[in-house]
């Protein structure tokens, strides 16, 4: 898919390291890792593996391949932000280039993805918070970002 002006002009500029999960056949620079999806990309809807040997989940959301990214290399606490998961103004990304139309439903269906992952690193003996205070995410705990600033 295409994504929009904003959104790819910053990924571009971006000096952070770049790694995309690849979920669909895509073309992208060089300068890009890229991470396979868990087996299939059906099959990455509710996978949560432990290691990457055989690609990571994505639960159809980026925010969720990374805290996969995250639990595979073995971070803990891993710390949440900017997960709102909400359905507002008609919108359920911050950018206006998403390939998908924006649908009520699709955050129900993060939801039930990300109660896999609770699950999931919980079993793994992992700590996951979420810093958005604000966030309809049910399935972490909550703290101010402040907290761990300091």
């Amino acid at each position: 898919g295409e994504y929009g002006q904003e959104a790819t002009e910053k990924f571009a500029a971006s000096k952070a390291y770049k790694t995309w999960l690849c979920t669909y056949n895509c073309k992208l620079p060089e300068d890009i890792f890229i991470l396979r999806v868990w087996k299939t990309y059906t099959q990455g809807f509710r996978a949560f593996p432990a290691t990457m040997r055989e690609g990571i989940g994505h639960g159809n959301n980026s925010g969720y391949g990374a805290l996969n990214l995250a639990a595979c290399l073995g971070a803990s606490p891993i710390y949440l932000l900017g997960f709102d998961m909400k359905y507002e103004n008609g919108k359920t990304h911050w950018h206006e280039g998403h390939p998908v139309p924006h649908r009520p439903d699709t955050v129900q269906k993060f939801m039930q993805y990300f109660q896999l992952a609770a699950i999931k690193t919980k079993e793994m003996g992992m700590e996951v918070i979420n810093l958005n205070p604000d966030s309809a995410l049910p399935y972490f705990p909550k703290r101010p970002y402040e907290e761990i600033l300091h």
